[in-house]
C-alpha cells in the first residue's frame, strides 16, 4: 500500500493539470541617461531633453551620436560585426521549451532560450518559430536586428511573470494567463528545465530575464510550487533592474517554502535525483529556510481536501497531495488562503484565478473593500466556502484561516 502510494505521488508530481518602486536611471556626469539595459556591452543613452541620443560601449567611448534609431541601427552593426547572427536558419515551429530550454531573455513575447544540455540558443518568436539559433550573442544580435523592423511592445505596462513548477511546462499556467491578459496585464509564461538544474540554477536564470527587461513600469510574479521557491532566489539576487521596474507583488500556489517531506519520502524509495533531477533534492534535503522571503507585498495560497484533512496518507496534517499547508507557511505573508484542492491542478481553479486577480490588484485575496488587514496576514477561507465575487456576502466567519506563523 506504501509502495503504491509512492508511486501514485510520483505520478501526481510532475502530472500536468492543462517592494522597490523603479525610479529613473541615474543621469551621467555629460546628462545622458541609459535609454534601455545595457546589450552586450553598449547602451544608448539619451541627453535631458529627449533629442539627442548616443551609442556608448560600457567602457566610456562613444560609438556614435545622433538620433535614436541612428543609434540603434549602430549597435546592430557592431553586434553583427562582432558575433554574426547565428547559423543558417528555418523558420520552424517549437513547443516553446519544455524540459531541456530556459528563458534567459524575453521581451514582448519573443524569448532567447539556452538548452540545458548543449548550451546553445535559440531565437523564438511570440507564436514559438525559431527565428535563429546559435551562441547566445548571436541570438540577441538577431533579435536586436528584427526589433528594428518589428519594433514588438508589451501589450500593457504592469507585467506578469508566470513562473510553473517541478517536471511542468511553461503551459501550465495558461488558464491564468488567459485571465490577466483578459483584463489588460501583459504576461509572459516563463520556460525552464526545471528537472535539469539546482534552485539557484533556475534562479540565475530568472535573474537573467530580470535584469534585461524593458519596456513595462511594473513586473509581479504568480507561481506554482517550485516556481515559487525559485523567484525567492531570484529576488534574493542584485535588483538594480528595479531602478526601471518596480516590482510589484507576488502570488505563489502551493509553494514547498521549507523543504517537502514527500520530496523526503519519495528518495528513501526512489532514484529521485536521477527522476526528478537536483531540485527535487533540495526540495527533500534543504530547508531553505536560507532564502530570504519576498521583498514585496506576496500571498501564498495552498489546498486540502477539506474539513482539515489531507489528501496523501504519507504527509501530516493538511496536504494538497504532495505539500502540506504547514510547508507553504511563510513570514511576512500579506495574505495566505486555503482553498479545497489538489496540487497539480490548484491553478486552474476558478476561484484561486479570482483570488490571485485580486491579490495583484489590492494585496488581499479577499474582494476590494471588504476589511481585511493585507498586513496581518490574515487568511481568507476555504474557497469552497467563499462567496461569488461578484456578490456582496460574505465569507462564514468559522471559515477564516489563522494567519501564517512563519514556521
Amino acid at each position: 500500500m506504501a509502495f503504491a502510494t509512492i508511486l501514485i505521488s510520483l505520478v501526481l508530481l510532475v502530472g500536468d493539470g492543462s517592494s522597490s518602486g523603479a525610479g529613473g536611471a541615474a543621469l551621467s556626469d555629460d546628462g545622458f541617461r541609459p535609454l534601455r539595459p545595457a546589450v552586450l556591452g553598449l547602451r544608448v543613452e539619451r541627453d535631458a531633453t529627449g533629442d539627442l541620443h548616443r551609442l556608448v560601449r560600457e567602457s566610456g567611448e562613444v560609438l556614435v551620436t545622433g538620433d535614436v534609431d541612428a543609434c540603434e541601427q549602430a549597435l546592430v552593426d557592431d553586434l553583427r560585426a562582432r558575433f554574426g547572427t547565428g547559423h543558417g536558419n528555418l523558420a520552424l515551429p517549437t513547443f516553446g521549451g519544455l524540459q531541456f530550454w530556459g528563458d534567459h531573455f524575453v521581451h514582448a513575447g519573443w524569448r532567447i532560450q539556452e538548452n540545458a544540455l548543449t548550451g546553445h540558443a535559440r531565437l523564438l518568436d511570440p507564436d514559438g518559430v525559431r527565428r535563429a539559433w546559435g551562441t547566445p550573442e548571436q541570438c540577441r544580435t538577431a533579435f536586436e536586428a528584427l526589433r528594428l523592423e518589428r519594433h514588438p511592445a508589451w501589450d500593457g505596462q504592469r507585467l506578469v511573470l508566470l513562473v510553473h513548477g517541478l517536471g511542468r511546462t511553461h503551459h501550465a499556467l495558461a488558464a491564468l494567463g488567459d485571465a490577466l491578459v483578459a483584463r489588460g496585464d501583459a504576461v509572459q509564461s516563463l520556460a525552464y528545465p526545471s528537472l535539469r538544474a539546482t534552485i539557484a540554477g533556475h534562479g540565475a536564470q530568472l535573474h537573467d530575464v530580470l535584469a534585461s527587461l524593458e519596456g513595462v513600469a511594473e513586473v509581479s510574479f504568480v507561481t506554482h510550487s517550485l516556481g515559487g521557491i525559485v523567484v525567492r532566489d531570484a529576488l534574493a539576487r542584485d535588483r538594480s533592474w528595479t531602478d526601471r521596474v518596480a516590482l510589484g507583488r507576488v502570488v505563489m500556489l502551493a509553494p514547498p517554502n521549507h523543504g517537502a517531506e514527500i520530496a523526503r519520502r519519495l528518495d528513501e524509495w526512489l532514484p529521485l535525483g536521477l527522476l526528478m533531477g537536483p531540485s527535487a533534492l533540495q526540495l527533500a534535503h534543504d530547508s531553505l529556510d536560507e532564502l530570504p522571503a519576498p521583498p514585496c507585498e506576496f500571498g501564498i495560497v495552498a489546498a486540502t481536501r477539506g474539513a482539515g484533512r489531507g489528501w496523501n496518507p504519507l504527509l501530516p496534517g493538511e496536504d494538497d497531495g504532495l505539500v502540506t499547508v504547514e510547508e507553504t507557511r511563510l513570514a511576512g505573508a500579506a495574505d495566505t488562503l486555503v482553498v479545497d484542492g489538489l496540487h497539480t491542478v490548484l491553478m486552474n481553479d476558478p476561484r484561486v484565478i479570482e483570488a490571485v486577480l485580486r491579490f495583484l490588484d489590492h494585496g488581499s485575496f479577499g474582494e476590494a473593500g471588504s476589511g481585511s488587514d493585507p498586513g496581518s496576514g490574515s487568511g481568507s477561507g476555504s474557497a469552497a466556502d467563499a462567496p461569488d465575487p461578484g456578490s456582496d456576502s460574505s465569507p462564514d466567519p468559522g471559515s477564516v484561516a489563522g494567519p501564517p506563523d512563519g514556521r
